[in-house]
């Protein structure tokens, strides 16, 4: 069980921690480049995170349905993950409809020729990842919570 745990101790970490970077780093960093750099950043981030996400964040959810499958479903540990796979949950469903939606449309922009919505869609973007990296966090303190709780 403990090396269940820490497997899944450390996907979820870097599901979070994957969204984290781009929010705390990535995104502020972007934030002032002007209309070509900017498009010419976030595809170039896109070929490397839109593949890495969906990976840590599924494998997140996997292993929180093990966590609460292998604690039993009605202990406070194995509720505890549940909860997780909920927060886990929620940032795909936050994260589909509109975060990757958004990078398919950023991918198939001209650097030289930016649409004149395009500040009105990096706006959007921002708020949706970082709504959806805000339910990440509880879902990893939950699974660590739900660790520490079982092991107690």
């Amino acid at each position: 069980m403990h090396t269940l745990e820490l497997i899944v101790l450390l996907i979820a970490a870097l599901a979070t921690g994957g969204l984290m970077v781009n929010w705390v780093g990535l995104a502020r960093a972007m934030a002032p480049l002007s209309p070509s750099t900017y498009i010419e950043f976030h595809q170039s981030t896109n070929r490397t995170f839109d593949p890495y996400i969906p990976i840590v964040v599924i494998g997140a959810i996997a292993g929180g349905i093990a966590l609460a499958v292998a604690s039993g479903i009605h202990t406070a540990s194995g509720q505890l993950s549940a909860f997780g796979v909920v927060c886990y949950v929620a940032v795909i469903a936050i994260g589909v409809p509109t975060c990757v939606r958004m990078n398919k449309q950023v991918a198939c922009w001209s650097i030289g020729n930016p649409p004149g919505d395009w500040a009105a869609v990096r706006t959007r973007w921002i708020r949706f990842h970082v709504i959806r990296t805000l339910f990440s966090v509880p879902a990893f303190a939950l699974y660590a919570a739900a660790m520490i709780l079982r092991t107690a």
